[in-house]
């Protein structure tokens, strides 16, 4: 009698197996950069805050200290 034997992980193809992999690296990148370009925009906006006026902060609502604060979370 014949007996065949599974091999794990033959099912799938070389280039579906690579293309997984490279998918997975690919959104670890996006997500990197991603969390790179969120803090560029914080820290240029915290920038342009800082540089303002007291009396300007205060008609927005904020105070110089909780400029961080703002642009990273929001008011609430």
């Amino acid at each position: 009698m014949l007996q065949t034997t599974v091999i794990p992980n033959r099912s799938v193809s070389p280039i579906t197996m690579l293309r997984d992999a490279s998918g997975r690296a690919w959104t670890g990148l996006r997500t990197t950069l991603a969390a790179g370009v969120r803090a560029w925009i914080a820290r240029r906006d915290e920038r342009q805050l800082m540089e303002m006026p007291d009396y300007l902060l205060k008609d927005i609502g904020i105070g110089r200290s909780e400029i961080p604060g703002a642009v990273r979370q929001g008011r609430t």
